[in-house]
C-alpha cells in the first residue's frame, strides 16, 4: 500500500474520532443542564409541597379549634374561604407533577384523601391522630417521588430509566 492510503485513512479515524469527542461533549453538556434544572425542580417542588401542607395543616388546626370549643362553623362561606387556600396551594403543587408518571398519579390521589377526610368530616367527629397518620403517609410518598427524581439526577436519564424499566420485572 502506498503511503497515500495511509495518510487518508488516518485521516478518516482522526475525523471520526473529533466527531465522536464533539458528540460526546454535546451529550455530556446536554446531561448537565438537564440535571441543573431537575435540581431546581426538586427544590421547588419541595417549596410547593410545604406550602401545601402549611395551608392542609391550618385547615386541620382550624377544625380542631372548632371543635374543642364545642362550636361549628358560622357559615358554608367561611369553609369555602378556609378550602380555597388549601386547593390554591394543592393546584400549585400539582403543576409541578406529571400526570403520566404512576408515582404522581398515586400521590395527587393521596393529596385529595387528605383533603377530603378534612373538608368532609365535622368538626366535632376530627380525629387529628387519623389526620396525623394520613400525613405522614402522604409525606412518606413525597419522599418516594423524590427519591426517584434524585435517583434520576445521580444516574443520568438513559440509566434511570433502565433501571426503573428492569425493576418493573
Amino acid at each position: 500500500m502506498s503511503d497515500s492510503v495511509w495518510v487518508f485513512a488516518g485521516s478518516v479515524v482522526a475525523a471520526l474520532i473529533v466527531l465522536f469527542a464533539g458528540w460526546l461533549q454535546q451529550n455530556i453538556a446536554r446531561a448537565s443542564t438537564v440535571s441543573g434544572y431537575r435540581q431546581k425542580w426538586i427544590q421547588d417542588v419541595r417549596a410547593a409541597f410545604l406550602a401545601y401542607l402549611a395551608e392542609l395543616d391550618a385547615l386541620a388546626d382550624k377544625g380542631v379549634g372548632l371543635k374543642e370549643e364545642g362550636r361549628r362553623l358560622d357559615s358554608t362561606q367561611q369553609m369555602l374561604e378556609w378550602v380555597r387556600k388549601v386547593r390554591h396551594r394543592k393546584h400549585a403543587f400539582i403543576l409541578y407533577l406529571n400526570p403520566r408518571e404512576e408515582e404522581h398519579c398515586q400521590l395527587i390521589a393521596r393529596l385529595d384523601e387528605n383533603e377530603e377526610y378534612l373538608i368532609r368530616t365535622a368538626p366535632e367527629d376530627l380525629m387529628l391522630n387519623l389526620y396525623e397518620e394520613r400525613r405522614r403517609a402522604l409525606m412518606g410518598e413525597f419522599q418516594s417521588v423524590l427519591k426517584a427524581e434524585w435517583d434520576r439526577v445521580k444516574l443520568g436519564e438513559l440509566r434511570w430509566r433502565f433501571r426503573r424499566w428492569r425493576k418493573s420485572f
